[in-house]
């Protein structure tokens, strides 16, 4: 080990040394943030309002597939209606924890003691 340490100079060993550049107040390293017109609020419902949409989208598919698998049973594979099924069953599941873990935080900030 000594033979490598020695042999190495100063200029030839780079460390994880990064200078900072702090003119913002917001740390953002000279980058402009994107100004918006919309309230975060607004955002985040938007987002949310597209989410219910997927998911709802989802559902619709998946019962659209197995009506056309009972009328035209040849038409669509039974892998593609299980899986569509399926895919719907998971969002729905996942969308209804979603809401009831925000409704019992709610309650919970609400009885904040």
């Amino acid at each position: 080990m000594d033979i490598i340490s020695k042999s190495l100079t100063q200029s030839m060993v780079k460390g994880d040394i990064i200078p900072l550049k702090t003119s913002d107040l917001k740390h953002y390293n000279g980058i402009k943030s994107a100004k918006t017109s919309e309230s975060p609020a607004e955002n985040f419902a938007k987002v949310l309002t597209r989410a219910l949409q997927q998911v709802n989208d989802q559902q619709v598919y998946a019962e659209n597939l197995s009506h056309q698998a009972v009328a035209d049973p040849g038409s669509v594979s039974v892998h593609s209606v299980l899986i569509a099924a399926e895919k719907a069953r998971m969002s729905l599941t996942y969308t209804k924890t979603l809401a009831d873990m925000a409704v019992k935080t709610y309650r919970e900030l609400v009885n904040l003691r």
